[in-house]
């Protein structure tokens, strides 16, 4: 049975849009916090489990440019309705490829569920995943700059209430660099 993809209103899309802001400012955030070294020399549990949250929101991200939706995902693919927004960000900037095929379903496989892939199959190491991070980069800031005006609104809204409380982890993460140094 063939999977339906639901299609989205502008209004939906410009609700949906601070939770793609979410996604988006946590990866930032987790990305920067990644090649923190005061983190580093921390506590490594500390930095497999920032490892984690950013290989989770690159997972997100990764479907979301690269992925074709299915039943009620909301996908890059659904902006394009918008006014102005294919030619800012046309489809030929994200084109799906192997190498995207596989580190999406690595990540779906050995990260989002618990199946035998995760003692039956090789696991890639970080270097595999790393360099989908600055494409990832690129690709957000370029549909930030697509978006129309109603629906950016919408989504700098919820990026500024996410970096609020973005910013409180990361004085908390500060605190305890301090604390520790003491």
């Amino acid at each position: 049975m063939p999977k339906v993809c639901r299609l989205f209103s502008p209004d939906e899309l410009d609700k949906a849009a601070p939770h793609i802001a979410f996604e988006i400012l946590h990866f930032r955030c987790y990305a920067k916090l990644k090649s923190d070294q005061h983190l580093h020399r921390l506590c490594s549990a500390a930095t497999q489990a920032v490892g984690y949250c950013l290989l989770l929101h690159l997972r997100l991200l990764i479907d979301f440019f690269f992925c074709a939706p299915t039943h009620d995902d909301c996908h890059v693919v659904h902006f394009r309705m918008l006014p102005g927004f294919m030619d800012a960000f046309p489809p030929e900037l994200h084109p799906m490829t192997e190498g995207t095929k596989k580190v999406s379903a690595s990540l779906n496989k050995l990260l989002a569920h618990f199946t035998a892939t995760r003692w039956e199959e090789h696991r890639p190491a970080w270097d595999y995943y790393e360099e989908y991070v600055p494409v990832i980069h690129r690709l957000t800031e370029r549909f930030e700059a697509a978006l129309p005006s109603t629906t950016k609104a919408a989504y700098d809204d919820g990026y500024r209430q996410w970096r609020h409380h973005a910013s409180s982890l990361n004085l908390q993460v500060k605190r305890i660099f301090i604390a520790d140094a003491l």
